[in-house]
């Protein structure tokens, strides 16, 4: 997934007038993510950068089955990537700045790690699209707030490769989880 990053943040950095247009108003758009990175993911497997990808699959767990928005084979190896649309920008009065995707609920990040956590696999992911970019402040205070069941998830982007406009945050589980 790290490879992958690069082709990731061209692909939408080029995108700045969609996420300007979001952040102004104010709108969560996971959707319209999965969609470039259908398009995305087609071009990498068509370059073979990518082996394969399913998309919105059905694993199962200790607990039921869970959906999982990706699975992308690269060299030989499977890997698991949940995506969260996380625009901060409260333009519209919405509560929605970056504290309330780190609480422990059904909308942030931790329903995400938690989700993978059940998941007996090598390489768990979460693509976080942050619209716009936090101060580095306020990223690290959001870090911080981690509670200590999620705090084998790290953040492996560096916010300051990133413009105003958009921040993705690629987690790795750091557990010891293998598949």
């Amino acid at each position: 997934m790290e490879n992958l990053m690069q082709h990731i943040q061209e692909w939408f950095v080029a995108k700045q007038e969609h996420l300007e247009s979001f952040a102004r108003n104010d709108v969560r758009v996971e959707s319209w993510f999965k969609a470039e990175l259908l398009v995305l993911f087609e071009q990498l497997r068509s370059q073979a950068l990518i082996d394969s990808f399913k998309r919105e699959a059905n694993l199962s767990t200790n607990r039921g089955r869970k959906q999982i928005d990706f699975i992308l084979e690269t060299s030989g190896e499977e890997h698991l990537c949940e995506l969260k649309a996380m625009c901060t920008s409260q333009a519209m009065g919405t509560p929605r700045n970056l504290q309330f995707y780190f609480r422990d609920d059904n909308v942030g990040l931790i329903k995400d790690f938690k989700k993978l956590d059940e998941i007996i696999h090598r390489n768990k992911w979460v693509m976080a699209f942050i619209y716009p970019k936090p101060t580095r402040g306020d990223w690290q205070r959001a870090i911080n707030s981690l509670a200590e069941d999620t705090q084998h998830w790290r953040c492996i982007t560096k916010i300051d490769d990133y413009p105003e406009y958009l921040f993705i945050a690629l987690w790795s589980s750091q557990r010891s989880n293998p598949g």
